[in-house]
């Protein structure tokens, strides 16, 4: 029988081979347990949601849990702890009465807010006391309110002006869009999107940029469009023309249409009589978009000299004077268009004054001349 072997010998290993040595164990070690995983649902989370960090892989039987807000683990930082074999649950300094912790690890955030963005970290103490770590983001989103159209320039000049259109209140992670006129952007010089398409400029505006304009913000968790926006932009009116069915007729007859004739659009008409503001009589119609007078049964009161004015928010301009003729008769009762109360009146004064040259004869005549009397000595 071979003798026993005696005892290894120690040998001198070089430090270089023991650091290959290492490496090469660490390589061919067996993969380990898999380590716990944090999954957001749901994945974009809009603001006033519930929100749930959902723990996967997680050891078997661990001991408890924790969550913590940020990347460390720190007391100040505690969400809350749940301890396994009491079912007890301890809320920590940051909790707020928002979240809940599951026997399984997984922490739910109702009612989140934009202050909720941010990074939780769970800690799983398993039985033998070893900590397994892990950290979940959590990004939430705003609900979009419906965006307001913003002009820097209520009232352009036409051909002179530059308008900035701007989409809203600026929100993180959105875009924008624009139409105009029910179309997306024509490709043109005179309009300029800002980088984040936010801000719409539109260079030496003129009156065939009126829009309407609409614009759209979009994020992860919604999609909202502004209300229709126009421009009123301010040009030079032209001379409107006007134009009668008939500018002589017989009183009590008619009807008599005026016409207010221009080729400008996106104005407005009113009308003028004798240099006034036309008052309508209820004898007096005006068509729904006021470029027609009409008068029926025409007045004498009728007769003068009528206009029309075509105007924008900015500038106006007037036709020349059409003079009506209304001829009438006249008649006993409306003689030298006098009223029976006038009438009255003149005779009344007629009578006096005849009245009053007739008392003045009398006391005249009933005065003696001087020189005329005779006196006896």
């Amino acid at each position: 029988m071979e003798p026993p072997s005696g005892p290894a010998s120690r040998r001198h290993v070089p430090w270089s081979r023991l650091l290959l040595a290492v490496s090469l164990l660490t390589f061919w070690t067996p993969p380990t347990t898999a380590q716990p995983t944090i999954e957001t649902v749901p994945p974009l989370a809009a603001e006033g949601s519930d929100v749930l960090l959902l723990v996967r892989n997680v050891s078997e039987n661990p001991l408890g849990y924790g969550w913590y807000r940020g990347e460390r683990v720190e007391n100040t930082q505690l969400i809350a702890s749940y301890r396994v074999d009491t079912n007890a649950t301890t809320n920590g300094p940051v909790y707020s009465r928002r979240e809940t912790l599951y026997p399984n690890g997984t922490l739910l955030i109702r009612n989140v807010t934009q202050k909720d963005t941010g990074s939780y970290t769970l800690l799983v103490t398993k039985k033998d006391l070893q900590t397994e770590r892990q950290t979940g983001h959590l990004h939430i989103h705003p609900v979009l309110s419906t965006p307001v159209i913003i002009s820097n320039n209520s009232n352009p000049r036409e051909h002179e002006d530059t308008v900035v259109l701007t989409c809203g209140a600026e929100t993180q992670n959105t875009s924008y869009m624009w139409w105009i006129n029910n179309q997306s952007l024509p490709n043109s010089t005179r309009l300029e999107l800002s980088e984040d398409k936010r801000t719409l400029t539109v260079f030496n505006v003129t009156r065939n940029d009126t829009g309407p304009y609409v614009c759209e913000a979009r994020n992860p968790v919604s999609v909202s469009r502004s209300d229709p926006f126009t421009l009123n932009v301010v040009y030079p009116v032209a001379k409107p023309s006007l134009q009668a069915s008939n500018t002589t007729i017989t009183e009590h007859e008619g009807p008599v249409v005026l016409t207010c004739l221009t080729d400008e659009t996106g104005v407005s008409i009113r009308w003028f009589f004798k240099g006034q503001s036309l008052l309508l009589a209820q004898r007096m119609t005006l068509s729904s978009d006021n470029s027609t007078l009409t008068i029926d049964p025409v007045s004498r009161e009728d007769t003068g000299d009528y206009q029309c004015e075509a105007f924008n928010r900015g500038n106006s301009n007037r036709s020349n004077p059409l003079r009506l003729h209304v001829k009438y008769q006249l008649t006993p009762e409306s003689s030298s268009d006098l009223s029976v109360g006038a009438i009255v009146g003149i005779v009344i004064g007629a009578v006096a004054g005849v009245a009053l040259i007739a008392a003045l004869g009398y006391f005249v005549s009933k005065d003696p001349v001087p020189g005329n009397s005779s006196h006896c000595v």
